[in-house]
């Protein structure tokens, strides 16, 4: 699909995964690391013995794909090299501190001088300008200002990340759909672009509906811990098996699939599997229309059905 088109990446490891999917799409990827080495190579986990330039698993995990230069470009000769792949190159990723190129003479203005085609995207925590432009940053204080943060944890204490450190996988997600984006309005245009990527934007895109949830809903979502919160229904999603905890949502389509179940193991009477349509249970529910069986009582047949048997 992108096989005629070639990627600098200049991303010292915010912002890997831009490049590594449109290296999936059949781009060249060319990885552009100072003397150095990228900051990416120091990021754990680790591979136990292997040298210290070469035992990060994400490191390796997100640029699988790519060739690699060395070049420093804090000498002209290292700069000029730059400009030397530019005029052959078709995307340009960068990340880090703003405007950090345009303080080597290696900004926007001169590389679309070069090439007057190149996609030209830089990736930062909070954009290239505006209040919080040079504000210190980290996955964590860009999952907070970007709002998702807000939504998880206990009502009780204060909001808590919850999984791995993602912020840079949504902002590079991000970068490679919007250089995309950029490259078909450069094909109608004839003009380079400039692409600006916000982490924090980036994350404030996987509230999904809790963003607009109080204009629409006329409701906000609240911290819940392991609850799931659906309009204004909040259920638990994560229950008690035999050898640890499980994550179910009851859906329709589950419902439909585990009802028999439950009656097979005598949890529920035989009646509900023709009492109810179960495959469109939790749209009817959530629409306040009229269901045979209560969420409560699904809930329960969940509950002690899963508590039999184990994860797998």
């Amino acid at each position: 699909m992108l096989s005629p088109y070639t990627v600098l990446d200049l991303t010292g490891g915010h912002g890997d995964l831009a490049s590594m999917l449109l290296g999936d799409m059949g781009a060249t990827v060319i990885k552009v690391e100072p003397p150095s080495g990228a900051a990416g190579r120091s990021e754990p986990p680790f591979i136990d013995g292997a040298p210290e330039s070469e035992r990060s698993l994400p490191f390796f995990a997100f640029n699988r794909n790519k060739q690699g230069i060395i070049l420093d470009l804090e000498v002209e000769a290292g700069r000029n090299a730059l400009k030397a792949l530019v005029e052959k190159a078709d995307f340009l990723f960068e990340s880090g501190q703003p405007a950090t190129l345009d303080s080597l003479g290696l900004g926007f203005d001169v590389l679309r001088e070069i090439n007057p085609k190149i996609i030209h995207v830089a990736i930062s925590a909070y954009g290239r300008d505006g209040p919080y432009a040079d504000f210190p940053a980290s996955d964590l204080t860009i999952a907070a200002m970007g709002g998702p943060m807000s939504l998880q944890g206990v009502p009780e204490r204060a909001p808590v990340r919850i999984s791995v450190p993602q912020v840079w996988l949504h902002a590079g997600a991000e970068a490679a759909t919007a250089a995309l984006t950029a490259h078909a309005l450069m094909l109608r245009t004839g003009e380079a672009q400039f692409v600006d990527v916000s982490a924090q934007t980036a994350m404030t895109a996987t509230m999904l509906q809790g963003v607009s949830a109080h204009a629409i809903q006329g409701h906000d979502y609240k911290r819940a811990g392991s609850l799931l919160q659906l309009g204004q229904v909040t259920f638990p999603v994560v229950f008690d098996c035999a050898d640890g905890y499980i994550v179910l949502i009851p859906s329709g389509p589950t419902l439909a699939v585990m009802v028999p179940w439950f009656v097979e193991d005598g949890l529920v009477p035989e009646s509900w599997i023709d009492g109810e349509e179960w495959p469109s249970y939790h749209i009817r529910f959530l629409q306040g229309q009229p269901v045979a069986y209560s969420l409560e009582d699904v809930l329960e047949a969940i509950t002690r059905y899963v508590a039999k048997y184990t994860k797998k």
